[in-house]
C-alpha cells in the first residue's frame, strides 16, 4: 500500500477505544506485565495538547498520573515529535520526574528503528514505522491540530 495524501481526524472516543484494546492485548503478553499496574487510562484532547491520565498501582494505593503531551511535525514532515510538556505523579511533578521517565523511555527504544529520544521529546520516523506495517508513505506530515476533542493529521 502506498499513501501519498491523507487527512485523518480522530476523536477522543476513537483514541480511548484503541487505547483500551491495546492495553488489554499487551497486558496479556509477557512484555506487558507492567501494564497491569495501570488502571483507567484515558486520553483527552484540549488546548493544543494531548492529556493522558491513569491510575498507577504503587503499593496498596492507586496513584493518579497525568501527562500533557505536544505533538508536532519534525524533520520537514518526515517525523513526529512527541514532547512530554508536563508530568505529574500524585502530588509530585516537574522536570525531575519527567527526566526519569524520558531516560527510561530512551533505554526502551535504544536500537529500535525509527525511534529516538532527546531531552523530553520522543521522535518517531513516520516512514520507518509505516514500512514495518507494509505501508509506503510518499507524503510528509504537514500539520497536526488538536481542537474541540479531536486530533487531525494532514499528510501531503
Amino acid at each position: 500500500m502506498i499513501l501519498s495524501k491523507l487527512a485523518l481526524t480522530l476523536t477522543e472516543t476513537d483514541i480511548n477505544n484503541g487505547l483500551s484494546a491495546a492495553f488489554a492485548k499487551l497486558a496479556d503478553s509477557p512484555q506487558g506485565e507492567g501494564l497491569k499496574k495501570i488502571k483507567d487510562p484515558k486520553v483527552s484532547l484540549d488546548e493544543g495538547t494531548l492529556r493522558f491520565k491513569c491510575k498507577a498501582s504503587m503499593g496498596f494505593l492507586p496513584v493518579p498520573v497525568e501527562a500533557r503531551i505536544r505533538l508536532t511535525p519534525a524533520q520537514d514532515g518526515a517525523a513526529l515529535d512527541i514532547t512530554l510538556a508536563k508530568l505529574s505523579l500524585a502530588m509530585m511533578g516537574g522536570e525531575a520526574i519527567a527526566g526519569q521517565i524520558m531516560a527510561q523511555l530512551a533505554t526502551a527504544v535504544a536500537g529500535r528503528p525509527g525511534l529516538s529520544v532527546a531531552g523530553n521529546t520522543l521522535t518517531v520516523a513516520i516512514q520507518a514505522l509505516a514500512q514495518m506495517r507494509g505501508i509506503t508513505l510518499a507524503g510528509k506530515l504537514r500539520d497536526i491540530a488538536i481542537v474541540d476533542g479531536t486530533i487531525s493529521l494532514d499528510f501531503e
